[in-house]
């Protein structure tokens, strides 16, 4: 079977390729009678119509699935993808939950070598499910062990920027202040390059690296725009810490610039 326009509408989250690879699918479905050709089918078919946000289309597909191999095979696989449709649907706390018990229900079926990548994926989406939805307590634990996972750049950039909002967050700036250096040094995602300095320049602050804090903090200023930074907050900041260096002036002008914003 060619499966390529399969694989790639799923791995690409390509919404014309997944209309591409349904046509596909049912065409295979209409004439295959292997049980493991169809189960893989049903799935890939599911996963699909999350891309094209046919969440109801999708849980119907696993249902089939399960219903071709109602085994704990099949089950496990279910349980993962619906936590995934609901984190796709925008519903962070349900697919949290749905991910949690998944792990919790097969515990021994994913500590299985060839069920190690699900294991991986579960915990990668509960760590940053965490810092989405403010647990950073939670969070920080699950995203020491997904560092220990052979990750992408991107990837471990993340987490280690999603590390130092967590400690942030708790107050535990120096630990802050050396994630987010760390992923900084590494490399930030697109998401993170300008939440990264911003909230650096708050763990510089409260660790005494006042003049480092500016500077981050004039790295927000120029890139707000395009980062979509809160200027209120960034010139509050800079009034502040340039009042804690003595520059009264500047810390005036930054003070009226905040008003204004």
């Amino acid at each position: 079977m060619d499966k390529s326009v399969i694989q790639d509408a799923i791995e690409l989250n390509d919404p014309t390729l997944a209309k591409d690879a349904l046509r596909e699918i049912d065409m295979r479905l209409d004439s295959s009678s292997d049980q493991n050709e169809r189960v893989y089918l049903l799935f890939s078919s599911a996963s699909c119509y999350g891309i094209l946000g046919d969440f109801q289309g999708a849980r119907k597909k696993l249902g089939l699935a399960f219903r071709e191999r109602p085994d704990e095979s099949g089950r496990v696989t279910v349980d993962f993808m619906d936590g995934l449709l609901f984190q796709q649907e925008g519903k962070y706390a349900e697919a949290l939950e749905r991910l949690s018990a998944t792990l919790s229900r097969h515990s021994q079926q994913l500590k299985q070598s060839e069920l190690r990548f699900m294991y991986e994926d579960i915990q990668q989406r509960r760590a940053f499910l965490s810092v989405t939805l403010g647990r950073f307590q939670e969070a920080i634990p699950l995203l020491g062990e997904i560092l220990s996972f052979d990750l992408d750049g991107q990837l471990r950039s993340e987490a280690l920027a999603s590390l130092g909002l967590c400690h942030s967050e708790l107050k535990n700036y120096k630990l802050a202040r050396d994630y987010f250096l760390e992923a900084i040094t590494l490399g930030l995602t697109k998401e993170w390059q300008g939440r990264a300095h911003f909230h650096l320049g708050i763990a510089c602050f409260y660790t005494d690296m006042i003049r480092e804090a500016k500077r981050e903090f004039l790295l927000c200023e120029k890139a707000a725009t395009v980062y979509e930074l809160p200027l209120l907050d960034i010139y509050a900041w800079l009034s502040t810490i340039s009042k804690h260096l003595g520059e009264i002036s500047e810390s005036e002008r930054y003070a009226k610039m905040a008003k204004r914003n």
